[in-house]
C-alpha cells in the first residue's frame, strides 16, 4: 500500500522533530564541553602549579613515560621510568638500560624528548639529581659536590635495580656521566656526553669567565632571568606557556638559597674536575657538541676526544648548548648508531 502525501508528510514530521531535538542536544552540550573546558583552562592559566602538574603529566603519557619513586638509602627520588619493559609496544627487552642525567637547573623532564626514542627498546630512567627539580635537598643535607653526586648516582643504579647501564647526561650530568665511568667502570657500558662541563677549555667563553669569576650565569630570580637563560643555552628557545614559566620560576626564587650553596660545593668539579680522570675511563664514549654552544665551549671536545681513548666526538653545526632541541635529528642518529654499535 503506498503512502498518500498527506500520510508521508505527518510521518515526516516526527522525524523532522526528533533531528531537531538531537541537534539541540548536541549544541547543549557542546557548549557544556567548551565552558567547562574554558573554566578549566582559565583556572588552570591562573594556577601555575596546578598547569605544571597537568602539562608534565600529559607529557609524561604522550611519551609512555611513567613517574616512579626509588628509595636511595631512606632518599626518596621522583624519577621517570620507561621502555619495553614496563609493557611498552615492542616487548621485553634485554638490551642494556639507559640512565640519563640532566644538567643544572633542570630536571628529569629536561630529559623525556630523548626518552620517548631511546625507550623504544631499553628501559630509560631519569632521576631528579639532588637539589633540582622535585627532589630538594633535606634541610639537614649538605650540598654535593662532584664525588658526592658520582656516589649518589651508583646507590641510585643499585636502588633502581638497573644492573649494567649506558649513561647519557647533558651539560652537569655530562660531566657527571664521565666522572661515573672513571669511578665505577664496572657499573658502565657505555656512556653519551652531550655538551658536557667539566674540563678546562681551550677557550674561555663568557659565561666560562663568569664561573671561574665565582658568578652563576644561570641563576634565575625573576622572569627576566629565565628569559636570559632560555637565550643563552638555546638556539632556537622552545615556546614556554606563560603560567608554565612563572611556576620554573617562582621554584627557582624559592630554592635560591640552596641553588647557592649546591654552586659552590660543585664549581670546581663543573670547571675541572674531570680534567685528571679521563684517561681512565674504559667505556666507549661519544661526545657531542653544538658549535654554537655558548654555556660550555665547543673547545672542550678536543679536551674530552684526546683525553678518553677510543672516544668518538662530533661537533654539531648550529647547534646550541641543548644539542638534543637544537639538532633532534642529528643527535638521534648518532646517539643511536653509538648504543647500538
Amino acid at each position: 500500500m503506498v503512502d498518500t502525501p498527506n500520510e508521508a508528510l505527518t510521518t515526516l514530521i516526527p522525524k523532522r522533530s526528533r533531528l531537531r531535538r538531537w541537534i539541540r542536544r548536541a549544541l547543549v552540550g557542546l557548549a557544556a564541553a567548551v565552558v567547562m573546558a574554558t573554566v578549566i583552562g582559565v583556572t588552570l592559566w591562573n594556577w601555575p602549579t596546578g598547569f605544571y602538574a597537568v602539562t608534565t603529566w600529559l607529557g609524561r603519557n604522550a611519551t609512555g613515560l611513567s613517574l616512579v619513586m626509588v628509595d636511595v638509602n631512606g632518599d626518596v627520588t621522583p624519577t621517570l621510568e620507561g621502555g619495553p619493559d614496563l609493557g611498552g609496544p615492542t616487548g621485553e627487552s634485554n638490551r642494556t638500560p639507559v640512565l640519563l642525567l640532566h644538567g643544572w637547573g633542570t630536571s628529569k623532564e629536561a630529559m623525556m624528548a630523548q626518552m620517548a626514542w631511546l625507550g623504544r627498546d631499553r628501559r630509560v630512567v631519569a632521576p631528579d639529581l639532588p637539589g633540582f627539580g622535585d627532589h630538594p635537598l633535606r634541610f639537614d643535607q649538605e650540598a654535593l659536590d662532584g664525588a658526592g653526586y658520582v656516589e649518589w648516582i651508583e646507590n641510585f643504579r643499585v636502588a633502581a635495580g638497573l644492573g649494567k647501564v649506558d649513561v647519557l647526561g647533558e651539560s652537569m650530568g655530562g660531566a657527571l656521566a664521565a666522572a661515573y665511568a672513571a669511578k665505577h667502570p664496572g657499573s658502565v657500558r657505555r656512556i653519551v656526553l652531550e655538551a658536557p662541563a667539566g674540563v678546562h677549555p681551550p677557550v674561555m667563553n663568557a659565561f666560562m669567565r663568569d664561573v671561574e669569576a665565582g658568578k652563576n650565569p644561570l641563576r634565575i630570580a625573576s622572569g627576566e632571568d629565565f628569559d636570559r637563560v632560555l637565550d643563552l643555552v638555546f638556539v632556537s628557545p622552545p615556546p614556554v606557556p606563560t603560567p608554565f614559566k612563572r611556576y620554573l620560576v617562582d621554584r627557582a626564587i624559592r630554592d635560591l638559597p640552596r641553588l647557592e650553596e649546591m654552586i659552590n660545593a660543585i664549581r670546581a668539579f663543573l670547571i675541572g674536575g674531570n680534567d685528571a680522570v679521563l684517561s681512565t675511563i674504559s667505556a666507549p664514549t661519544l661526545i657531542l657538541y653544538g658549535s654554537a654552544d655558548r654555556v660550555t665551549d665547543p673547545s672542550m671536545l678536543a679536551v674530552y676526544r684526546d683525553g678518553i681513548r677510543g672516544s668518538s666526538g662530533v661537533l654539531i653545526p648550529g647547534a646550541g648548548h641543548v644539542v638534543f632541541h637544537d639538532a633532534p635529528r642529528e643527535v638521534y642518529r648518532e646517539v643511536m648508531s653509538f648504543l647500538n654499535r
